[in-house]
């Protein structure tokens, strides 16, 4: 099983056509189109939805637990986090918006554990907890 972090933009992107080595990759990755339209039904207002590709740690991994238990996979995924910032700081217009959920591969439609709402221009990297089953709102 595989766990799949969504992401809904109002507006769409182009998905790389090749392989490249950066941090982090707006594309579909494990889901299929029925997954995606479940998340956009049931957690999302955004129309388009695509995967946020991890090539360093996933995005889930930063949180309390991790802290205390294992700093060093927190550390390398509060690195991919802030990738997925700068990336969103240029895709989104000031005062545009996504949407991430993660889940594991089939569990779309399950009720949502957590939310949190971030701002890309008052970001507080520090206070950020996420987890699996979490909805991200993130603003410009």
């Amino acid at each position: 099983m595989s766990m799949a972090t969504y992401i809904g933009l109002n507006f769409s992107v182009k998905l790389n056509e090749y392989y490249t080595e950066d941090e982090v990759e707006i594309d579909y990755v494990f889901s299929d189109e029925e997954n995606r339209n479940v998340v956009k039904q049931k957690h999302f207002t955004t129309p388009y939805i695509y995967e946020v590709s991890e090539k360093g740690n996933p995005i889930w991994q930063m949180n309390e637990y991790q802290k205390i238990h294992s700093p060093h996979n927190y550390e390398k995924s509060k690195k991919t986090f802030l990738y997925l910032c700068h990336l969103l700081k240029e895709l989104l217009l000031q005062g545009d918006y996504c949407e991430v959920y993660i889940c594991w591969l089939g569990e779309e439609d399950e009720e949502r554990e957590g939310e949190l709402k971030i701002n890309l221009n008052n970001l507080q990297i520090d206070a950020i907890d996420i987890y699996e089953k979490y909805f991200i709102r993130i603003e410009n």
